[in-house]
């Protein structure tokens, strides 16, 4: 950082006063929508000053309501009456499919007197991370801890993870945590599935299992015994990304067999279509299983996609653009 009379916040900061999470930071940087103001040159930190809390707030505001990136940016980069044209024309384009949300209550349970913390998060939030990252479990039974979904709850967080080796899909849910120690469990998938109240849900670790309380019901969750790959070491260990594509998954035509991907500065074809995108890298020719392919894509977040392509034999980061938080790594195959 440099010296200005201009305060610089701390990606943390910045985060609570704009409503935007980190990670959701961090993605809007990677796909130039909102750069920091200053990027520290030995540690890396992102700094932002409070001037750009108008734009963050605008595209908070914007995703909120399912606005694509491209029209975000689209709208940012506009005067005022071509913006609020593009805002008036999107909500139109919703108005047929869209559905009156109500902001419910959210109760938060406190149990002090328990040795794991607990952690209360939506109904609908975390069944929605259960759908999503349940498909990446596995279903050899070679592997039975691999069937099972890695649940982690910390003092503010639920994460849930799953992989069968070919795919690994993890999501993060902000979360009220009680004061206790930090717990992880591994639930088999099933157990998971019966979540079907709404508002919110209460998670509780027992000795060896967990509970779920929800809407006056409480039921206890199937374990997986076993030792879980230890997903944040992969995670950390990618090669660099070459190169990034962004796109909407909507255009990903996938079929049958072995699909190859060609990105580079002449655009993006997948299965040797071509495909509106955003491209920034050098050229990488990639290819993988359609149907493994096909089931990362159909669980992502939103309608935005970031692949983060690094090597024709290196794992594939997929990224969703509504807030980063779910990630998915896709191994590729022999073209």
């Amino acid at each position: 950082m440099t010296d200005s009379d201009e305060e610089f916040l701390t990606i943390g900061v910045f985060a609570r006063t704009s409503g935007l999470t980190p990670s959701a930071l961090r993605f809007y940087d990677d796909c130039g929508l909102l750069v920091p103001a200053s990027i520290d040159a030995k540690s890396g930190y992102r700094y932002y000053t409070r001037a750009q809390s108008k734009r963050a707030n605008i595209i908070r505001q914007l995703r909120e309501i399912g606005m694509p990136l491209d029209k975000v940016a689209s709208a940012l980069d506009g005067d005022g009456a071509a913006a609020v044209e593009i805002v008036d024309r999107h909500v139109e384009d919703l108005a047929a499919h869209a559905r009156a949300a109500a902001e419910a209550a959210v109760s938060i349970r406190r149990l002090f007197d328990e040795t794991y913390c607990t952690a209360t998060v939506s109904v609908a939030e975390f069944a929605s991370a259960v759908a999503q990252v349940s498909s990446a479990a596995g279903t050899s039974d070679d592997f039975p801890v691999l069937r099972g979904v890695l649940i982690e709850v910390d003092g503010s967080s639920v994460t849930l993870t799953a992989t069968d080796r070919y795919r690994l899909s993890t999501r993060s849910l902000v979360a009220q945590c009680s004061p206790g120690a930090a717990w992880s469990r591994i639930a088999s998938v099933g157990s998971l599935g019966s979540v079907t109240a709404t508002g919110t849900l209460v998670l509780t670790a027992t000795d060896d299992s967990m509970v779920i309380d929800s809407d006056g019901a409480r039921a206890t969750v199937d374990p997986v015994d076993g030792e879980f790959p230890d997903w944040r070491t992969i995670m950390d260990g990618l090669a660099p990304t070459v190169t990034r594509v962004v796109l909407q998954r909507d255009f990903v035509p996938l079929g049958g067999g072995t699909l190859r991907i060609e990105a580079g500065p002449n655009g993006v074809r997948v299965g040797g279509v071509a495909i509106p995108a955003q491209v920034t890298g050098s050229e990488s020719v990639v290819f993988f299983d359609a149907a493994v392919l096909q089931a990362a894509v159909e669980s992502a977040v939103g309608p935005d996609l970031m692949l983060d392509i690094a090597a024709p034999d290196h794992p594939m980061l997929v990224r969703s653009a509504v807030d980063g938080a779910l990630t998915t790594l896709v191994m590729p195959v022999l073209g």
